[in-house]
């Protein structure tokens, strides 16, 4: 293997981890990270305890934000099941050692997708309970999410 495909299969293997940290930081760290639970336990994100203990929701916004909370999570958790198939994807071409394999691109362009999408809906989600929310509540929820995303790890 010439020095040239050895670097190129670094840069490669960097950007997949780099991606995937990126995704993963995006939507579990920051917005919803969840503890372990057990099989058939409904899993309790700490962004949704943290809004309920600081943004004073009433019975009214409760009604409105949990349908979205158990949609997103549903969501969420599909796309998540789709990073983890198209990373093994990614970790099974690697194998070719061949950093113009077709399947190693697919495998990437579907890792990708997925980590972008699970991006997306964590934006969508934020902007969706948002709009449910008097001003004062959006601020600090607003401020919360400034705070986690620039927040060093």
């Amino acid at each position: 293997m010439t020095t040239r495909v050895k670097w190129l299969l670094i840069a490669v293997l960097s950007s997949v981890i780099m991606a995937g940290g990126t995704a993963w930081w995006v939507t579990d760290w920051v917005l919803h990270r969840h503890g372990e639970a057990h099989a058939g336990d409904h899993l309790q994100p700490d962004f949704h305890a943290w809004m309920h203990e600081h943004l004073d929701i009433t019975p009214e916004q409760h009604a409105i934000l949990e349908p979205l909370e158990a949609e997103f999570e549903v969501k969420r958790m599909k796309l998540k099941a789709d990073i983890r198939r198209s990373g093994l994807a990614v970790a099974e071409s690697i194998s070719a050692a061949d950093p113009n394999d077709v399947r190693l691109k697919s495998a990437l362009a579907g890792l990708n997708q997925s980590q972008g999408e699970l991006q997306r809906l964590t934006l969508d989600h934020f902007f969706a309970m948002k709009r449910h929310l008097r001003p004062a509540q959006a601020k600090r929820l607003l401020d919360w999410t400034y705070d986690s995303l620039t927040r060093e790890p």
